[in-house]
């Protein structure tokens, strides 16, 4: 079966899928709360990627002061294959009642093994409207409600301003292109052999190098159009060119096969001083301003050309969450799930990540993660921060195809790799991975 979300977009949404969140209409709340909230009760087991220190604890503290009797109990896995292996397990055996997690190709094998609750005559009782509370219906599976999302991850270019200023590069810019953040990229590369210091990187993920196709076309950077391989497209094909050149050639970027080879995120590269700036997503719940040695500015995601509309300058929706099919607590359950993709979404900051509600005070966003303007000063450019991080005004890309996503993606890092290790040329590389990407996705189909 064609493994195609059903999508059901206005153009408007594609355009601007995440409006501002001050500007969200109050009658979003009204479903949120179930009446007399004290006399429901339960004990629900919550598996979700953070950690109590990383905003959970406090979601949970402020969900029991509205229910107090409901126990939640946070079960915290790691969002890899493993980690996901032993969720979906774990669901099996009744030990999930409520699951969050990252990427919509779990969420999607979920919904399709019928591993969560048919929400549909849920949100059809109370009147919730999805595009209203978060921006878009596009997450759903054949035309029932599985899920909610509950979280998103915006990506920035991270600047180490003391590197920034000692070159000379001036203000922040509010918009670049490629050309332009190559160029400051040479000005702040600086050293030799292990006290080098690369002026940028590419995020440390493989994938990224598709990362240009979201910013131009919005949607989905693994297919095209008709819902085939994308990678041998002009644009796929030169941004590839384009992070080996920076890399290997000119050496103003960190390295991608020593990002792999020593097994080094991208956020570690930045805090130890590897690099001046790199393309990121979760930096922010790394800083801390009792420990920080230089500021750190922001930057959006570089666009190809200028004037581009930049779907990676927004908070694009990453995370769900839904009710286990094998959750004994079904009332309870809601009452949660409904918190957690509403009120409780704004502890995601804590994580690095960020609420997708539309309902978030998006204006409290520094002070929850740092305490303060003031404090978050110390280690932060609030200004760039606010317009670069936390951005729910800017457009964001959406996923509408994940047709053998899995295979789609590991080839794709596959011969990536191979261009980058200079086996094959980047255009054999792309053409040969395109070929098998088609024949999996035809498979599939």
């Amino acid at each position: 079966m064609k493994k195609t979300i059903a999508l059901l977009m206005a153009l408007l949404m594609l355009v601007g899928m995440i409006p501002a969140m001050a500007e969200a209409p109050a009658d979003i709340t009204s479903w949120i709360i179930v009446e007399n909230p004290e006399k429901l009760e339960g004990e629900l087991n919550f598996w979700v990627p953070f950690k109590g220190n990383q905003g959970m604890d406090d979601m949970i503290a402020e969900f029991n002061s509205i229910y107090p009797n409901i126990k939640i109990n946070l079960n915290v896995f790691s969002n890899n294959t493993d980690g996901n292996a032993s969720v979906n397990s774990a669901m099996v055996a009744g030990e999930v009642d409520v699951l969050a997690s990252f990427g919509l190709h779990h969420t999607y094998k979920r919904w399709e093994n019928a591993m969560f609750v048919d929400l549909s005559d849920k949100v059809k009782e109370l009147g919730i409207d999805l595009v209203a509370n978060w921006g878009s219906d596009a997450y759903t599976y054949d035309g029932s409600v599985y899920t909610f999302p509950c979280g998103g991850l915006g990506h920035y270019v991270a600047i180490n301003m003391t590197d920034w200023n000692e070159a000379g590069l001036g203000e922040l810019p509010t918009e670049w292109t490629w050309d332009e953040y190559l160029a400051a990229s040479a000005k702040m590369t600086k050293g030799e052999g292990e006290t080098k210091v690369y002026g940028g990187a590419d995020y440390s993920s493989i994938e990224y190098f598709t990362w240009p196709w979201y910013q131009v076309h919005g949607k989905d950077n693994l297919y095209n159009a008709e819902g085939k391989s994308n990678l041998t497209d002009p644009l796929i094909i030169n941004a590839l060119k384009r992070e080996i050149k920076a890399e290997q050639e000119d050496g103003i970027w960190f390295p991608l096969v020593t990002f792999r080879a020593d097994n080094i995120k991208a956020a570690d590269a930045f805090q130890n001083h590897n690099v001046a700036s790199i393309i990121v997503c979760n930096l922010v719940r790394y800083l801390n301003p009792e420990t920080a040695t230089w500021i750190t500015g922001f930057a959006p995601y570089p666009v190809e050309e200028k004037g581009q509309t930049n779907y990676v300058s927004g908070i694009p929706i990453f995370s769900h969450v839904g009710i286990s099919t094998e959750c004994e607590q079904q009332e309870a359950a809601w009452a949660f799930t409904a918190f957690y993709a509403t009120y409780g979404s704004k502890y995601l900051i804590k994580a690095g990540h960020a609420s997708t509600w539309k309902g978030t005070d998006a204006s409290g966003m520094i002070e929850m993660l740092f305490g303060s303007e003031e404090n978050a000063a110390k280690v932060v450019d609030v200004e760039s921060y606010k317009r670069c991080v936390v951005n729910y005004e800017n457009p964001a890309y959406i996923d509408t195809v994940i047709t053998a996503y899995d295979e789609v993606m590991a080839i794709a890092k596959e011969y990536c790799m191979y261009a980058h290790q200079g086996t094959m040329t980047v255009e054999d590389a792309m053409a040969e991975a395109a070929e098998k990407c088609n024949e999996a996705i035809a498979d599939a189909q």
